[in-house]
C-alpha cells in the first residue's frame, strides 16, 4: 500500500464547470472519497444511493454515492463517489483502474498500467 497526492479534477456527470483539488492516491481505498459539501454545493452532484462501507478499523458506517467524472492527467471519466467528511479527498482503486492506471509509490505519481513492471 503506498500514499501520495496527485491534482484531480471533478465535474458534474451532466458537466459544468471542473473543480481542481488535490487528491491522496491511496492504494488501499477501494472508491474515490470527497467531501460531501463540495460535491453537493460547489460541483453539482447529488447522491443516487447509499452503500455501508467497512473501515480498517472494523466499524461500518451508511454513506452516499455518487456519479462524477473525474479528470486525470488531461483524460475525463465518469466514477463512482462517496461523500465523504470535510477535508476528506481520497482517489481511491476503482478510479484508477477506470483510467487504466496504478501508483507508482516507489516515485510517487500515477503511471500507465502496463508500464509498471510486475
Amino acid at each position: 500500500m503506498g500514499v501520495f497526492k496527485t491534482s484531480l479534477g471533478v465535474r458534474a456527470g451532466n458537466g459544468g464547470d471542473i473543480h481542481w483539488v488535490e487528491a491522496t492516491v491511496d492504494t488501499g481505498a477501494t472508491f474515490t472519497v470527497l467531501p460531501a459539501s463540495l460535491l453537493r454545493e460547489q460541483i453539482g452532484v447529488h447522491p443516487t444511493d447509499t452503500e455501508v462501507f467497512t473501515f480498517a478499523d472494523g466499524s461500518k458506517q451508511e454513506l452516499q454515492i455518487g456519479e462524477a467524472r473525474l479528470r486525470i492527467n488531461g483524460r475525463e471519466r465518469p466514477s463512482i463517489v462517496v461523500f465523504g467528511a470535510e477535508g476528506q479527498f481520497l482517489l481511491g482503486a476503482t478510479s484508477l483502474q477506470n483510467f487504466g492506471l496504478v501508483a507508482d509509490t516507489s516515485r510517487h505519481h500515477l503511471v500507465p498500467a502496463d508500464v509498471l513492471p510486475l
